[in-house]
């Protein structure tokens, strides 16, 4: 396919699962490099097609540690764009990479922006489909969170998110 940045601005949502599908390794790693960008429809659009091209190919996996730098990013979207990516590609991690980062991911449960903690956690779901290998260390984080630090309206969303990951779990 070999995307650019003019043909990246045009995609529109509802193209992305089968533009997804024609990605080549060049590609992918030009959208990785991408969503260092300035632009927040770049930066989105390369987003929304390395996360559908997650679901049916490893080739983001091999970015695996660039991805999982951005759970140190000052930046809280970029924390978002790194948990929501890792959580598709743990279903490729042959390598068991994700035991190496999970405390780091598991923090962002917490984080200090409400969005990125909630994508945290509804991401768990995912993770949780892909393999069963986390779903003990999930089940005791979720029931130990303290939100406290969050609005009440907040906190009742985090809830509700924490109860729909749980109801996955095997008790």
């Amino acid at each position: 396919m070999y995307v650019d940045t003019d043909q990246l601005a045009a995609v529109k949502k509802d193209e992305v699962p089968e533009q997804a599908k024609n990605l080549t390794p060049i590609d992918v790693e030009f959208l990785v490099e991408t969503l260092k960008e300035k632009d927040d429809k770049l930066r989105y659009n390369a987003f929304l097609l390395l996360q559908a091209h997650s679901k049916n190919s490893s080739a983001v996996y091999t970015h695996w540690n660039k991805l999982a730098e951005k759970l140190d990013s000052d930046n809280s979207y970029q924390r978002s764009l790194g948990v929501m990516l890792l959580a598709e590609n743990v279903r490729w991690d042959t390598e068991s990479k994700f035991a190496g980062i999970i405390d780091k991911f598991l923090a962002c449960c917490l984080d200090e922006k409400f969005i990125t903690a909630r994508q945290t956690i509804q991401v768990l779901a995912v993770i949780s489909k892909a393999t069963d290998k986390y779903n003990a260390t999930f089940a005791k984080v979720l029931a130990e969170l303290d939100l406290s630090k969050y609005k009440e309206n907040q906190q009742s969303l985090l809830k509700r998110d924490i109860a729909a990951v749980q109801k996955l779990l095997p008790k």
